[in-house]
């Protein structure tokens, strides 16, 4: 049979060699490694937590949805009207050559079109065509979006827009050549501001592609203002138009006239001015010509450069040859035929010596002869670079002077040169400024011919193609498709807030929270009373006395899951110590009202029906409430035998109902109690006791707000730890654990109390219980309570 590691008793403290990774990561040790370990994430867990916030997340939908749908309907319904106009280039007469032609390919062209069209100008003309500050539906179509309006939009549905009464049905376009004529002052114009706004805002104008038309799309809450607003844009940008190729040809012929003239004018007296300044400085009226004085200075610049560099290369040799320590290295001097000659001679000589001493000594008259004229070599040797040096430097200084002479004639022709160049430019500035004024001269004459040519063609490029039909169908909004996507986005915001207030709960609400964050073994999970569903058979007797409560559960309802939760606690218990089951066994919580006085009182009988005789000990000595849930005195108890005002049977009670059981009450409330509950008379007491009784369970204050209990838990074999589901906090808790520890106490583990229904721990639990007493009710068993000393597994 495989021991279940969840009856073990409480975990050791951690070796000083426990790694800090698994100290901070919550990491179980030692023998209990696998108590931490935390179980994957399942589908199940998820759905839990959406169950468990459902009517938050159906509040959030609701409540975002109603709003859209209510601002969905208070928006009124949108028609659209739509024209085509054609916007071509005009082709090009025959004797029009070269005039550039604009197409579609061309981005200017269209962008110009395109942005004329939306323009606060022609917006202004369409206000005024159709007279709209004059008319009420056109601003007020957004008048009706209050609250019953859209309601009644919602169930009735849209109502059809009458038709306007009276008006002209096409007006006359108000161009700009009546705009001007009108004159309309500074305020008419701030007035019609609005319109013009409102009428760009609604206008959409998109291009189609591969021709030459260009669609315009209005949208207005009216049919019959969007048809009529979008026909009326292409009017009015037919007509001016019309009205700018008019004006721009009788305008064109008048500015040609003038600019002719001007230009004819300008050209004589720029050809008579050029003709003299070139007579009065000698200078060549064809480009062709030769300019003496530069070829003279291009001549004097050449030679200038050669001497210069004559020059320096002459000074650099006759330097290098002077400063080197032996001249006859130098190769100027090297390439001297006189030293040539001398060092051919003395190499013969030396070779002749070198012969002559193979057969004679030094002292042979032919070998003195030799050295003699070797000597005498060498001396002219010696005195050759000299003349070669002097040589050089003559040569030297003719260069030197040579290029002075060519500086000064340099500079006299330089000085000509500078006076007629400036003459050049001056006359090159000139002949730009005519070939130019020239050039312009012919194109105006041009386009006066091309002009007076084409004067007739009036013709317009651009037209209306289709004009618009009334609307019949709204285009928006889009109420229905706004609505679910409003339903489906708030379903997941609800469900994303029910996940964030999930991973925002730093409570303990389930077994796998206390295995992972606690590090210790879980006893039992008591569900919540309150919520409890009523039992349907013959065993099923709800406690109706007024000192019952969830604290006497075990002596009502034997077959509830509370009941069955503590039989639970029981059997983890006498399980939890090897070799024999706890005597002293001490209850507490880490902040009050977490059900610790509950878990005692169930613990203790519990533990009597199995026929051991119990004892339970109420050491809250600040807030007692065992007397009160077992409706007993509480004028003697353990402060009344700890004072040593009575004997230990005198303050000892009985209960009727659990024969086995005894109780010990508080007694008075001392101004001391952890100078009582440390005492040795304590300790002594809880030996003494534990030789009468099997089990002895003490129920002390909670362990973060008082001392008391991490004094007692030192004096019994071990202590439980009792956590609010779904309220304590997991650090309080954890502080608690390790105030004990500190101490030395041993914990057996921890009881998950108060879990509720929608727990799955819980639900699985519960449902299984439920189903199992059923099953076992329908087959006919007689279903009758279970014998009090009867164990529960």
């Amino acid at each position: 049979m495989m021991q279940d590691e969840r009856l073990l008793p409480m975990r050791p403290q951690r070796d000083l060699d426990t790694p800090l990774a698994e100290i901070t990561r919550g990491k179980p040790f030692g023998k209990y490694a696998g108590y931490g370990s935390r179980p994957e994430t399942t589908f199940r867990e998820y759905l839990f937590v959406v169950l468990k916030r459902k009517w938050l997340i159906l509040s959030m939908v609701l409540v975002v949805t109603s709003l859209v749908a209510i601002q969905a309907y208070r928006e009124p319904s949108i028609y659209q009207g739509i024209a085509t106009i054609r916007v071509e280039p005009r082709p090009a007469s025959v004797l029009q050559t070269g005039a550039l032609v604009f197409n579609q390919t061309d981005p200017n062209f269209w962008g110009t079109q395109i942005q004329l069209l939306q323009n606060p100008s022609l917006a202004r003309q369409v206000a005024l065509t159709l007279d709209l500050p004059n008319n009420p539906a056109f601003l007020s179509g957004h008048a009706e979006t209050g609250v019953f309006p859209s309601l009644k939009r919602i169930f009735s549905g849209e109502k059809k827009v009458a038709e306007p009464q009276g008006g002209n049905p096409n007006p006359q376009p108000v161009g700009e050549n009546e705009m001007k004529e009108k004159q309309l002052s500074a305020e008419d114009l701030r007035k019609l501001e609005a319109y013009e706004d409102a009428l760009i805002a609604n206008l959409d104008v998109v291009t189609i592609g591969k021709t030459n038309l260009v669609t315009l799309y209005y949208e207005h809450t009216n049919p019959h203002l969007a048809q009529a607003i979008v026909n009326t844009f292409g009017d009015v940008f037919v007509q001016n138009n019309l009205e700018r190729q008019e004006i721009g040809t009788s305008k064109a012929e008048i500015s040609l006239a003038q600019a002719i003239a001007k230009y004819q004018e300008k050209v004589k007296t720029q050809r008579d001015a050029r003709f003299n300044y070139a007579k009065q400085n000698g200078l060549p009226l064809t480009p062709t010509a030769i300019n003496l004085e530069s070829e003279k200075e291009r001549t004097y610049g050449s030679q200038l450069l050669a001497a210069e560099n004559m020059r320096r290369t002459l000074k650099a040799e006759y330097e290098a040859a002077r400063l080197t320590d032996d001249p006859l290295t130098n190769p100027e001097v090297q390439k001297d035929a006189l030293i040539g000659k001398l060092r051919e001679k003395l190499s013969d000589l030396k070779e002749t010596r070198d012969a002559l001493l193979q057969l004679y000594t030094p002292e042979w008259p032919e070998v003195k002869k030799i050295d003699a004229q070797i000597k005498a070599t060498e001396a002219d040797l010696v005195k050759a670079p000299e003349q070669v040096l002097a040589s050089m430097k003559k040569r030297y200084e003719a260069a030197e002077a040579t290029e002075r002479s060519l500086v000064a004639a340099y500079e006299r022709q330089h000085g000509k040169t500078t006076n007629q160049t400036k003459a050049e430019i001056d006359l090159a500035a000139m002949t730009q400024d005519l070939e130019t004024d020239e050039q312009y001269l012919n194109t105006l004459l041009q386009k006066q011919r091309d002009l007076g040519a084409t004067a007739r063609d009036t013709g317009t490029n651009v037209s209306v193609a289709t004009r618009s039909r009334l609307p019949q169908t709204p285009i928006g909004p889009q109420r229905m498709r706004n609505i679910v996507l409003a339903f489906l986005l708030s379903l997941v915001a609800g469900v994303g807030l029910a996940f964030l207030l999930d991973f925002l709960d730093d409570s303990i609400k389930s077994l796998n929270d206390i295995d992972h964050y606690l590090n210790l073994p879980a006893l039992a999970m008591i569900p919540s009373a309150g919520k409890e569903k009523p039992r349907l058979g013959a065993g099923s007797t709800p406690a109706t006395s007024p000192g019952d409560s969830t604290a006497l559960a075990m002596m009502g309802d034997v077959r509830s899951p509370v009941s069955e939760a503590y039989r639970h606690l029981r059997t983890s218990l006498l399980l939890s110590s090897a070799g024999s089951p706890p005597k002293t066994i001490l209850v507490t919580s880490s902040q009050p009202s977490e059900g610790k006085t509950t878990t005692a009182i169930n613990t203790a009988i519990t533990l009597s029906q199995t026929g051991a005789e119990v004892l339970i000990i109420d050491c809250d000595l600040r807030r007692p409430r065992l007397h009160s849930n077992f409706n007993l005195s509480n004028t003697r108890g353990l402060t009344n035998y700890l004072s040593g005002e009575f004997a230990l049977d005198d303050v000892l009670q009985t209960y009727d109902k659990a024969p086995n059981l005894k109780l010990l009450t508080s007694g008075p409330i001392p101004p001391n109690p952890a100078e009582l509950l440390g005492s040795d008379k304590m300790r002594d007491l809880l030996a003494s006791l534990s030789g009468r009784f099997a089990h002895i369970v003490v129920d002390s204050p909670p362990v973060i707000s008082f001392t008391d209990a991490s004094i007692i838990s030192t004096f019994v074999d071990g202590v439980i730890l009792v956590v609010h589901g779904g309220r304590s906090s997991r650090a309080v808790v954890r502080r608690a654990r390790q105030q004990l520890t500190d101490v030395g106490a041993r914990i057996f583990g921890v009881v998950l109390n108060n879990v509720k229904v929608e727990s799955p721990d819980y639900y699985y639990a519960a449902g299984y219980y439920s189903s199992y007493y059923q099953s076992h009710e329908d087959y006919g068993d007689d279903g009758g309570k279970e014998s009090a000393g009867a164990a529960s597994g």
